[in-house]
């Protein structure tokens, strides 16, 4: 008999967890599907379309094209550009070859799923910590404008968001209880992830030395963790295995990508220079991009070549700027990044008459965020910002009593493992600024939205029961 309703309590839990995750998906997907089906009936496919957007679709044609003639064959199925990653480029080409024309809507669509799948993993991660928190967790990632706005672009960014979602979930239960299971989801999302977006393969090692520190200071040195661990780093470096080779074949260049050095002369180290005299950085840029002509010559053919080339001038200007001028632009970076509202990069609100922000005349970035708030050609957008500054203001504070609340329960290794990446985010987006370079932070801040939320929930019904009067 108690075995009976042992069971049937289970039965239940397992209903009412469904139903629940159930919600939470088809809220987020009809948010989502919403505003995209707003965008392209009201603005058209361009409004699918970001700065980049139109390169990406270019790649995703090529291989489409070449899929269907049926010609694409070894390294080809890796895409064409050595800046991209492939994994973006295979799921522009799916979309291409389902609907033609009309892929960029497709596309927006399938990250709709996708985002909406990123809540449940976010529900996973908060109830890690706890089941009290997961539902606000999830339902503050289902509701977040960084999502949703971010869903809306043919970018590489939702895509990547879920992997990362995936090996912190798995690395958090990971954490709680180790298995085969978990350990080979952590090496599946930090491979998916880095298929995406270049940036996770230097968060590889930091995550599986974290993750064996911990679990020696729990359980000391075992053989079956070590073994867990080693097999999600193998996993990582098989998945990646395949963009090397081609890379080295074709290129003679043992990396994964050859963005890393135009991005690091022409975006980090002009920015710096910005924050150290004042020197726009669009003027910055144009000379240390005429440096590596000179320098260097006529530009080879081979894009790890430039990207050498690109990260020597880079390198040496950074240096040459000193630890204050880094650790200055660093931290406003990072201070930016978390203050921006999403709502500035939605193609109604970038459609008004505005000034973008790093063309925006200023002698510090103080004054650079004043004028672009403040000096914009329509008021409509100015109050858009400042209304979305202080949403993310509210949201902050939430979260920050969410990390309080984590700390008081003692959950040390979660936490820190979310502070690590979060830290880690900031440190390598650096100068560059916008509301995009958050999406990668949004799942560890839902949690500590979660946290808050019950937090103050909790507070509010306390300080409610003392002051009622007793009856």
């Amino acid at each position: 008999m108690l075995k009976q309703r042992f069971d049937d309590r289970q039965t239940e839990e397992r209903s009412r967890r469904l139903r629940i995750l159930g919600t939470v998906f088809l809220l987020a997907l009809a948010i989502r599907w919403a505003y995209a089906f707003a965008l392209y009936a009201f603005m058209g496919q361009a409004s699918l379309l970001g700065n980049d957007s139109h390169g990406y679709l270019v790649n995703g044609e090529r291989l489409a094209a070449a899929l269907s003639a049926g010609s694409a064959q070894g390294w080809e199925l890796l895409g064409a550009d050595p800046t991209m990653m492939p994994l973006f480029t295979w799921l522009v080409a799916i979309n291409v070859l389902i609907a033609g024309a009309l892929a960029p809507l497709c596309y927006v669509l399938m990250q709709g799923v996708i985002d909406a799948f990123c809540c449940l993993l976010i529900y996973g991660m908060a109830e890690a910590f706890a089941l009290r928190i997961a539902l606000p967790a999830a339902i503050a990632a289902a509701v977040n404008p960084t999502q949703i706005v971010l869903s809306g672009y043919l970018y590489t960014d939702t895509p990547f968001l879920f992997f990362v979602a995936l090996f912190l979930l798995a690395s958090l239960r990971w954490l709680r209880a180790p298995s085969w299971s978990w350990a080979l989801l952590i090496g599946l999302g930090l491979g998916g992830a880095t298929l995406c977006r270049v940036l996770v393969a230097s968060w590889a090692p930091v995550l599986l030395s974290f993750l064996a520190l911990a679990a020696i200071l729990r359980n000391g040195i075992r053989m079956p963790l070590v073994a867990q661990l080693a097999a999600a780093a193998t996993l990582f470096l098989i998945i990646l295995a395949p963009l090397v080779m081609r890379n080295a074949t074709q290129y003679g260049a043992w990396a994964l990508t050859s963005q890393s050095g135009a991005h690091l002369a022409l975006w980090v180290a002009p920015l710096v220079k910005e924050a150290q005299d004042g020197t726009p950085w669009a003027a910055t840029a144009h000379t240390y991009q005429d440096e590596v002509e000179r320098r260097f010559g006529a530009p080879s053919k081979n894009p790890f070549e430039m990207s050498r080339r690109f990260s020597e001038v880079g390198w040496e200007k950074l240096i040459n700027a000193g630890l204050f001028a880094l650790a200055k632009t660093w931290a406003t970076g990072a201070f930016i990044n978390l203050a921006a509202p999403a709502l500035i990069l939605s193609p109604p609100v970038m459609g008004l008459p505005r000034t973008g922000f790093y063309d925006t005349p200023g002698q510090s970035t103080a004054e650079k965020t004043v004028n672009f708030l403040s000096r914009s050609t329509t008021s409509a957008y100015t109050w858009s910002a400042l209304l979305g500054v202080a949403g993310v203001t509210a949201l902050r504070l939430l979260q920050l009593a969410g990390t309080f609340a984590a700390l008081r329960e003692r959950q040390w290794a979660p936490l820190l493992l979310l502070g690590l990446w979060l830290g880690f985010v900031m440190a390598v987006n650096g100068p560059v600024v916008s509301p995009k370079y958050r999406l990668p932070m949004e799942p560890a801040l839902a949690v500590l939205t979660g946290a808050g939320f019950c937090a103050i929930r909790t507070w509010l019904l306390q300080r409610a029961q003392r002051t009622t009067p007793a009856s």
